[in-house]
């Protein structure tokens, strides 16, 4: 009698954060590339800054939080995404999400999402009060309430934009390594299709 076949079991994803634009963000993209993949949240704000700012700080942030996570869980991929705010010539800031994702097997893609500029009286306010851009939401925005999922962006682009579109970006460019294994030399874990 043939023994009965396993249901297929997908990589565990540990994500480095418990915020909701970020955790579904990486669940849609994952879910989308690979079947039956598996995820965990892992609170990973230990081991950030409140605000990166510059590259180094939010690269830094990202890559901390997805190592995090993957060590924390033991899991097969280890996702972190970080939002900050970049300098882009003189007095020209915007604010934009990196997303690093490392496996088991120390491979490593990393991705970028779009990015909106930042009025300046803003940037040198978060630098004098030492506050997350979040927090001059509603000066920005006029709006009343800004979801976690919605983010400034979402207010700021009339709806066509969100945090939660930002972080899926963010996520699809880091996996591309996986989704060209072969291209890019990407060994151990493969994308089931």
């Amino acid at each position: 009698m043939p023994k009965p076949r396993r249901p297929h079991t997908g990589p565990l994803v540990a994500i480095g954060s418990r915020n909701p634009a970020k955790t579904l963000g990486v669940k849609k993209v994952f879910s989308a590339f690979f079947r039956g993949a598996r995820f965990v949240e892992v609170d990973a704000s230990s081991v950030v800054r409140a605000q990166p700012v510059g590259i180094d700080q939010v690269l830094g942030g990202a890559s901390k939080r997805a190592r995090f996570a993957l060590a924390e869980a033991g899991a097969d991929f280890g996702v972190g995404v970080e939002a900050g705010i970049l300098s882009v010539g003189r007095r020209r800031h915007v604010n934009l999400q990196i997303a690093f994702i490392v496996d088991r097997e120390g491979n490593s893609g990393l991705g970028f999402s779009s990015g909106f500029l930042i009025p300046e009286p803003f940037v040198r306010r978060m630098a004098r009060e030492g506050m997350e851009l979040d927090r001059y939401s509603h000066e920005l925005t006029r709006a009343e309430k800004i979801s976690k999922e919605e983010g400034i962006v979402y207010h700021l682009t009339e709806g066509r934009v969100s945090r939660l579109q930002m972080t899926e970006q963010g996520v699809s460019m880091a996996l591309v390594p996986w989704l060209n294994a072969e291209t890019y030399g990407v060994r151990g874990l493969q994308r089931s299709k």
